[in-house]
């Protein structure tokens, strides 16, 4: 894969971030927002092992450790699966209506199937066009539930604090990319992924806020948070914004599902050359199946446990090695000289 630049990077983390943001299934109450706060510095915290590790490490690594890149082509597949169990499962009926749910979400897989066999520096170059097109919805959305806003309905409560940080750890899958894709980007890698850390926290904080202040009692009798806000927020006048949220929906799955196979065609050829052709397809096939005979909730419990394993342990003992081995180099030339 060819090196993309620190703004790509973080535009495509992010975009696929914003989709697990916005299929969040319930809304407990105001202690989200700072459960959120806390989910995001535990985040930024676990990400340092792997920023500190020297660039070309994760591709040595399963060059002689195939079985590491095997396991985290597991991971991804179970991202991708769990991307489209959300969008069975999450999907607004105008995007989905049940008289033709299968015909829908068949044409959104073979758009992804499409996109995936342009590989993942043809998704990075089209990151920071999507991400315009977010921020507008983004706009759009903000506009017309401002004037929707209570802000008496906020109160803090301790039980919905823990799950919330458990929520967004699960809901965080492409944590496990920033050390792989770290070695493509060319410069300002930490301000990339810090970007992505930040931008992710704050657009949750925002979804949270509004559903709380402008939708009220209305946002905990339905689930998905994000599409009854949709619903309520239409500031164009004699014109409903469903359309503008139904685009950036599909984007935004498809660029979720897009990082994961073109990651894992990264891997495929770090490992096996000649599989480099027939990975993505192949990838979202295997995507594809999970989905069907799994819930959502099960796929993020499979996240939830698999994530501090690849974005924490795993870096951090090699980053012990690459000391150790470091320390042993200085002893060795001072016992030469």
């Amino acid at each position: 894969m060819n090196k993309i630049h620190n703004h790509q990077l973080a535009a495509i983390l992010f975009l696929s971030g914003a989709w697990s943001v916005i299929c969040i299934p319930s809304l407990s109450g105001s202690g989200q927002i700072t459960g959120t706060i806390i989910a995001c510095l535990i985040q930024i915290i676990c990400c340092l092992p792997m920023l500190a590790l020297r660039t070309g490490t994760f591709s040595n690594q399963i060059k002689t450790h195939k079985w590491l890149g095997i396991i985290y082509i597991l991971f991804f597949l179970i991202c991708g699966a769990n991307g489209f169990s959300q969008l069975w499962e999450a999907a607004p009926p105008q995007l989905l209506p049940s008289s033709g749910k299968l015909t829908a979400a068949v044409l959104i897989a073979l758009t992804c199937f499409y996109t995936s066999s342009a590989g993942l520096r043809a998704t990075a170059r089209a990151a920071p066009i999507v991400m315009g097109l977010f921020l507008i919805s983004l706009t759009v959305l903000i506009l017309g539930a401002w004037k929707r806003v209570d802000l008496s309905r906020i109160s803090f409560q301790m039980t919905d604090f823990l799950p919330s940080i458990r929520t967004y750890f699960s809901l965080s899958g492409e944590l496990a990319a920033v050390w792989i894709l770290s070695d493509s980007v060319r410069n300002h890698k930490n301000t990339a992924v810090n970007s992505y850390l930040i931008s992710k926290a704050i657009f949750c904080i925002l979804i949270l806020f509004f559903s709380i202040t402008a939708g009220g009692r209305l946002m905990y009798l339905n689930g998905y948070p994000f599409f009854t806000l949709t619903a309520l927020s239409q500031p164009l006048q004699g014109q409903r914004a469903d359309a503008l949220y139904i685009l950036v929906f599909v984007m935004l799955h498809i660029m979720h599902t897009t990082l994961q196979t073109g990651i894992i065609e990264h891997i495929a050829e770090q490992i096996y050359p000649i599989a480099e052709k027939w990975s993505a397809p192949v990838s979202l096939i295997f995507m594809l199946i999970p989905a069907y005979f799994f819930k959502s909730d099960i796929l993020e419990d499979m996240i939830f446990y698999s994530l501090p394993v690849l974005i924490l342990i795993i870096p951090l003992s090699l980053r012990i090695r690459q000391f150790m081995k470091s320390i042993q180099k200085k002893e060795y030339s001072h016992e030469i000289f």
